[in-house]
């Protein structure tokens, strides 16, 4: 497992090592660009046109949602608001390419290997710009663990139903394809949909070519206990001990799979 598979954000860290081998809810904004955007009348029903965020980052249609009847909250209802309102930051900023403000939400300042953050965000700029977009849907939140304080920051766990997409635009060069061994592999066979449609805008026809990954994931939450300022790791950290090690202690690590299990995987 290697230092790219684990990287943050969370989704770009699975695209990049496969492109290497081969309610809280925020609502989007209203614009008059989306009525000049659809998918074209032969697209499969249940597709929706793909703006391009880099030139319309208000057309974002990432939401944060909350279980509002069976929702597993151990954090409190305060700090629970904050984290998701750092989580819907977090992802947006990923959606529209913004790096630099979203490493701010990833705890980059615990590992010493800064040469690696400055090629990882080039990796995932590169991609951006030739046509590969990684784009969180939304995320539907199921559990919320207490805090563990560590001394010098405090950690969580979320349990969530994740909605992403990989939108491939047609200035990228390559076969989508290849990336579907590498999503089965993370999430399963059955949460993966592929997708080949035109959408249409202002009378332009683009092709977009689509996968689709709707699975229960987890997401790490780590805070200084000085301000509630929330960055965040996947639950693949795990996988990587090296680096999970300066993220966080083992014992808060299994400190938190523990609870989770006990209070929210076995209900």
């Amino acid at each position: 497992m290697t230092w790219k598979r684990v990287f943050a954000p969370a989704l770009w860290a699975t695209i990049c090592a496969g492109l290497a081998l081969q309610s809280c809810e925020t609502p989007p904004s209203s614009s008059e660009g989306t009525s000049k955007l659809r998918v074209s009348q032969d697209a499969p029903d249940n597709v929706v046109a793909v703006p391009d965020l880099e030139v319309h980052p208000e057309l974002d249609p990432l939401s944060i949602t909350i279980d509002k009847v069976g929702l597993a909250n151990f954090m409190g209802d305060d700090s629970l608001a904050v984290v998701l309102d750092d989580l819907y930051t977090y992802f947006h900023l990923s959606n529209v390419g913004e790096w630099d403000a979203m490493f701010e939400h990833f705890p980059g300042h615990r590992t010493a290997d800064t040469a690696m953050l400055t090629v990882q965000k080039e990796m995932m700029d590169k991609w951006f710009h030739n046509g590969l977009r990684n784009r969180a849907g939304g995320c539907h939140i199921r559990y919320a663990s207490p805090w563990v304080d560590e001394g010098d920051q405090q950690v969580a766990l979320l349990g969530l139903d994740l909605n992403y997409f990989l939108d491939f635009f047609e200035n990228f060069e390559g076969n989508p394809e290849g990336m579907r061994l590498t999503l089965q592999d993370q999430y399963g066979k059955e949460a993966i949909a592929y997708f080949d449609f035109n959408q249409v805008e202002d009378g332009d026809t683009a092709r977009i070519r689509q996968f689709e990954v709707n699975a229960e994931s987890s997401m790490y939450v780590l805070s200084s206990n000085d301000s509630l300022h929330c960055m965040f790791l996947p639950p693949q950290i795990s996988k990587s001990p090296q680096l999970a090690a300066e993220m966080m202690k083992q014992e808060t690590m299994l400190e938190l799979l523990r609870h989770k299990r006990e209070h929210f995987d076995k209900r």
